[in-house]
């Protein structure tokens, strides 16, 4: 299924991509989304302490090609079919888990992002799942408090699935300190 969604709200004084395509990714796109992920995470050298993000490691070509081979894999084509952004998850305990949504930092700010989350939504609630999970940054702007607004609930620690806290703690032992992250959750079927 193939989702055709012009873009809207796009910043003044910014021209976007006049249409972007959520569809799901290809093996022979998987470096594309590697440069992608690449690309977006320079938005972190803005941010003293994670600008080592900037350089940091991305996903594994495998595990984007596990993730295309499972249908959990989305990209944004803008124009000609030409990938911008992608959404990588993966189903876990009877839900959808975001492990990683990257747009590039040329097309960032033209709701891209907004669309794919909306797409994992829709997949979640297709396979009949309880809700979409990710763990992300806590004070970040386009991190935690972007998705609060797109309805994600942040997660107390006695809220935590096994799951999710074993995420944070693995995420803890990568250098990303547990006090600087959260796992968030968006209710679908219950």
């Amino acid at each position: 299924m193939v989702t055709q969604l012009p873009l809207d709200g796009i910043p003044a004084g910014k021209a976007g991509p006049s249409k972007v395509t959520i569809r799901l990714a290809r093996e022979d796109e998987v470096e594309t989304l590697r440069q992608i992920e690449r690309s977006a995470a320079q938005a972190f050298k803005l941010i003293e302490a994670f600008s080592w993000l900037a350089v940091g490691e991305v996903q594994s070509a495998e595990r984007h090609q596990e993730m295309i081979a499972q249908g959990t894999n989305f990209v944004a084509a803008a124009d000609g079919d030409y990938p911008v952004g992608f959404l990588s998850a993966e189903v876990a305990d009877g839900e959808l888990h975001i492990e990683e949504i990257s747009v590039d930092h040329l097309h960032q700010g033209f709701g891209i992002g907004r669309k794919l989350i909306r797409r994992a939504i829709d997949e979640a609630a297709a396979r009949g799942l309880a809700a979409v999970t990710l763990t992300t940054f806590r004070t970040i702007p386009w991190n935690c408090p972007y998705y609060e607004r797109l309805g994600f609930r942040t997660l107390d620690e006695a809220d935590l699935s096994p799951r999710l806290d074993n995420l944070l703690a693995l995420e803890a032992e990568h250098g990303l300190a547990r006090d600087t992250r959260c796992a968030m959750r968006l209710t679908i079927n219950e």
